[in-house]
């Protein structure tokens, strides 16, 4: 406790970089897409200031010239909602990326009846994490809504610390098949780091 008053911990960083209006708007931006990615990673790989990088490529990102947000993720998910609307919707995004992209997961919002052990039967896809269906809380991060007192405290945002576990896990797994075996004599894998709140 310093002489005025308690210190307070420093709210943690949250840089948005807003996504397009139309999809037409993304083949105009053809040659930036690769840029960034390139930004992305330096992003996430600051020695001094570390982030973890989420990009939304909402229904038609991980096509087109904006695919190589999608080919240089370190773990790519579908989103989905665990209603029967949502996981035939899932399905089929599902079936379409998968001819591209070799590992796919589901990030499912639990709004509807299916518990993950149905929803991945049906999808044949693992369900990675879940977080709870809390629109009022999720507008906050989406929207810019006020935020409500305890908010670091909400479902959501408790879901959401619990969620990063197994997606910094197979993002670490990923890097290390892409690595290669360890060079004899070396430290070996590097371990899964901490950084997400």
């Amino acid at each position: 406790m310093s002489d005025d008053g308690p210190r307070r911990e420093a709210p943690q960083d949250r840089l948005v970089l807003p996504g397009l209006l139309a999809p037409e708007q993304a083949a105009g931006m053809a040659p930036a897409w690769e840029q960034l990615a390139t930004l992305c990673r330096r992003i996430e790989q600051d020695p001094q200031q570390p982030h973890d990088v989420l990009v939304d490529l909402g229904r038609r990102g991980a096509f087109g010239p904006s695919n190589v947000l999608a080919r240089s993720a370190d773990v790519l998910l579908v989103v989905a909602r665990s209603t029967l609307r949502g996981v035939h919707a899932a399905r089929s995004r599902l079936e379409a990326l998968w001819g591209q992209f070799g590992e796919l997961g589901v990030l499912l919002v639990e709004e509807g009846p299916y518990r993950p052990a149905e929803v991945e039967r049906a999808l044949n896809a693992p369900v990675v994490a879940t977080l709870p269906y809390r629109p009022q809380q999720a507008a906050v991060l989406s929207d810019g809504a006020p935020q409500p007192r305890q908010f670091e405290r909400s479902d959501l945002m408790r879901a959401g610390r619990v969620a990063a576990t197994p997606l910094l896990q197979r993002a670490a797994m990923r890097r290390t098949r892409l690595a290669g075996p360890p060079a004899p004599g070396s430290a070996g894998a590097p371990e899964v780091s901490g950084r997400a709140r």
